[in-house]
């Protein structure tokens, strides 16, 4: 009996200790950190006939991590994007020119990734590298709202006012206002004082929605051409005719997309990150 109760308190005081010495490396060490960026958007869908990224700050973003093992952290961010496009911004006389589509939406994202970095975690927070790259990888959520501008009579004048596409089904279609998304990225974290880090990232996003921008399918019969619904949906008639072939094949059954590829975006941006000064208090201290 003498033994085992000795055997019992040996193992309990070992536990303490072992719990003591753990919880002071994790706290002590500062393995949560927060970070807060912003920078630029790329929209890759069928109204980016440019191919460019925008030039404005159009993404603005906030996320915690917390360090899990060397070479592995993970991190929950929320951030705010604007993605656009413009058909006008097309060359003269092709087919998306004259299709004369365009939409702008300002979208919420939420996304959970594993954070694998190259190098070994160097043993303490104030001691990590001075340039320390890393791979992201994750699942999220991410809302959609397109919404575009038309020239309408209200109350005898022409005003341009601003129409929210998904209400009105441009392609006779009810999409879901939001949509899961696979983010991943690549970018390097900067040491800049022991307990600040300046980070960049090149971040990918893959949906699983071709409506990001409202155009995916081909263009819709409509009972009533004048109607608002089919003034959004089809908008050759307020372009300059430049091309007959393109302009005559905008019509119901025809393509107006491709909906064979969903639509995408990616993040080029930079984010101050700050080590969250937890192991502090004296509790701590006395282990």
């Amino acid at each position: 009996m003498n033994k085992i109760i000795f055997t019992l308190g040996f193992f309990l005081c070992f536990l303490q200790v072992k719990s003591q010495s753990f919880l002071t490396w994790k706290l002590n060490d500062r393995y949560f950190s927060v970070a807060v960026g912003s920078g630029q958007t790329k929209y890759i869908g069928e109204l980016n006939a440019e191919n460019k990224r925008q030039t404005d700050f159009s993404n603005g973003n906030l996320a915690i991590e917390a360090r899990l093992w060397s070479h592995l952290s993970a991190r929950l961010s929320a951030g705010f994007y604007q993605l656009r496009g413009d058909d006008k911004k097309a060359p003269d006389g092709s087919f998306e020119k004259e299709r004369n589509l365009s939409f702008t939406s300002n979208n919420w994202e939420l996304n959970l990734q594993g954070v694998f970095f190259v190098r070994p975690y160097a043993g303490n927070y104030d001691q990590r590298w001075k340039i320390d790259p890393y791979l992201s990888l994750g699942f999220g959520i991410t809302t959609l709202d397109p919404f575009t501008y038309l020239q309408i009579q209200e109350n005898g004048e022409e005003i341009n006012a601003k129409f929210s596409l998904r209400d009105y089904q441009t392609e006779n279609v009810a999409y879901d206002p939001f949509t899961f998304i696979i983010p991943a990225g690549v970018g390097v974290k900067m040491k800049i004082t022991p307990f600040l880090n300046f980070n960049f990232e090149l971040a990918y996003r893959y949906t699983f929605t071709d409506y990001l921008d409202d155009v995916s399918g081909v263009f819709p019969s409509f009972t009533d051409d004048s109607s608002i619904q089919a003034k959004l949906s089809n908008r050759r008639r307020e372009q300059f005719l430049e091309n007959e072939e393109a302009w005559e094949s905008l019509d119901t059954g025809f393509k107006r997309g491709n909906s064979n590829n969903n639509d995408q975006y990616m993040f080029f941006s930079f984010q101050i990150e700050a080590f969250l000064p937890f192991g502090k208090g004296k509790i701590f201290k006395k282990s």
